[in-house]
């Protein structure tokens, strides 16, 4: 039952949240959803949790990782059902990740002639490495050009990014970015903000070096940290921007 309450914490991240990799999902769990600070025995790092999305999510048996105390259980199931383990264990029903193969009963398997491997097939391991050497080598002489060029650079300057040499101090590439220059801004947000157009995102957010909020017009990256922004959630609102409790409801 563990398992299939860590897979659905997981799971349920991903949904809200929209999130599309492990490493996405543990970040924002030790980041926006943990209570517990670093020095409590609560405290999970994004290691550990990306450990536990390892062994319980996808089955990796030689991950070592600590499994979780109460605490930690009835705080991921009050995240998926509103309620403590105990009454998750009661009405949950397991969900399962996977569909295991059954050979049908009584049905004798018939063994197959083995066919000679095809040129391709003897040597699909070296050929893709041998790709994978050249794609990098193109990255980078891409990049190298790129970074010579400045036209291609971009440079912060209090609430926007300004076209720039690439010689410039805390000049950034936006070849490997492309961030619209034109539409991203920092912007100060309140109750009265749009949020939302017709269910989608227009605002995004990411954390300063300091930690601090901040949020932004169109999708790009963080000028200090140069982390990729997220769009904007209905929890990152409330937690944010609806202090006040009557308020923490909005509409998409």
């Amino acid at each position: 039952m563990i398992k299939v309450l860590i897979t659905d914490f997981f799971n349920e991240i991903e949904k809200r949240e929209l999130k599309k990799n492990k490493n996405a999902i543990a970040t924002f769990w030790v980041e926006e959803l943990q209570e517990a600070n670093f020095n409590d025995r609560n405290y999970v790092s994004i290691k550990k949790a990306t450990r536990l999305y390892d062994k319980y999510v996808e089955g990796r048996e030689n991950v070592i990782v600590k499994e979780p105390n109460k605490y930690l259980l009835d705080f991921m199931s009050q995240y998926v059902i509103d309620k403590d383990f105990d009454y998750y264990k009661s009405t949950k029903e397991p969900t399962i990740r996977s569909v295991d193969l059954i050979n049908e009963p009584n049905k004798p398997e018939v063994p197959k002639k083995p066919k000679d491997k095809t040129f391709k097939e003897k040597y699909k391991k070296p050929i893709a490495g041998i790709s994978i050497s050249l794609i990098f080598l193109a990255v980078f002489l891409i990049y190298k050009y790129n970074n010579t060029n400045s036209g291609n650079c971009i440079v912060w300057n209090e609430n926007h990014f300004e076209t720039s040499s690439c010689k410039a101090k805390n000049a950034i590439n936006n070849s490997f970015y492309t961030i619209n220059i034109d539409q991203f801004k920092k912007v100060e947000v309140d109750e009265e903000t749009t949020f939302f157009e017709n269910g989608k995102a227009i605002i995004w957010y990411g954390k300063s070096r300091s930690k601090k909020m901040e949020f932004f017009t169109s999708r790009g990256i963080h000028p200090e940290t140069l982390k990729e922004l997220d769009p904007v959630t209905e929890y990152i609102i409330n937690k944010y921007v609806f202090t006040a409790k009557e308020n923490k409801t909005i509409l998409q």
